[in-house]
């Protein structure tokens, strides 16, 4: 049964996202993905998660687009889905790429960190290494 809501889940996130491109007219929709699709059990309510790598302007802008669609995209989707019923949308914020992207900010200061402290470990044991020789030298003399 679950195999079978995830299909459901793809099929519908595979048609808006088509459904966005071919047939939703309004340019506040064109910066925005399809990131996931997730039915309830019994299938009347669907979360639509979208994502805009544009920005958050572009991504309040889209979403205010999405609702002024919602009709058409419930309509296209009743034909392609041949459902007894057709799912409810509700569309949702997804920031997860923008947590992704914070992340891999975090590991690269991080690594440039530990590079400027193993060149200043490196810089340290070159100088006591000087400093020895120095000292091993006055000695000998």
């Amino acid at each position: 049964m679950l195999h079978r809501k995830e299909r459901a889940e793809s099929f519908i996130q595979q048609q808006l996202t088509l459904l966005l491109r071919e047939r939703v007219r309004d340019p506040r929709v064109a910066a925005l993905t399809v990131t996931e699709v997730e039915l309830t059990q019994d299938r009347r309510f669907a979360r639509v998660y979208v994502a805009s790598f544009e920005g958050e302007e572009a991504l309040q802008e889209g979403l205010e687009g999405l609702e002024s669609a919602k009709g058409l995209l419930r309509r296209e989707l009743a034909q392609r889905l041949s459902w007894r019923f057709t799912p409810q949308l509700a569309f949702r914020i997804d920031r997860s790429w923008q947590y992704g992207e914070h992340m891999d900010q975090l590991f690269d200061q991080i690594a440039r960190e530990q590079v400027e402290r193993d060149q200043g470990v490196h810089d340290q044991d070159a100088k006591e290494q000087d400093a020895n020789q120095d000292a091993e030298s006055d000695e000998s003399e």
